[in-house]
This record gives structure tokens, sequence and C-alpha cells, in this order.
């Protein structure tokens, strides 16, 4: 699943966030989980340790997560 975050009141560069799990509505019932907005912020927090700018313009950056990297998953109960 892929999600991006952007700044609400001064849009900058955009983070593009691959996390490695499907949508919980997939049809292929692979395995899911719900983003959820701790998720989001450790995710943000990460990005930023890494260098992302978000009120600098320029090309998304973008953040590949392993499981590991936040214990903020929550697996789908489906």
């Amino acid at each position: 699943m892929t999600f991006t975050v952007e700044r609400a009141e001064r849009p900058g560069r955009v983070l593009v966030v691959s996390a490695p799990f499907a949508h919980p509505g997939n049809w292929m019932s692979l395995p899911s989980a719900v983003v959820r907005p701790s998720t989001v912020a450790a995710s943000v927090r990460t990005a930023i340790r890494e260098g992302w700018a978000p009120g600098d313009n320029g090309r998304p950056f973008p953040l590949s997560l392993a499981p590991e990297d936040i214990s903020a998953f929550r697996p789908d109960p489906s």
C-alpha cells in the first residue's frame, strides 16, 4: 500500500510512503493492515530523520517501510 503526506497549511514536498502490506479492500486476499494516524505520524518522523523537508519544494520524497519500522501497524481482522 502507498500513501502520501503533504503539509496542509503550506504545501511543499510530498512524502510518498510505501508500506509492506496491501489495502484492506484488496481482492487478492493479500495480507493487509489499516493505516492509522499513529502510522502516518511515525512515517513522518522517520522521513524527517532521513532528510525529508516538508516545507521545501521539489520531487516527491520516497520512504519504503518494513513491518519492523513502525510498531503502529495493525493487521486487518478479516
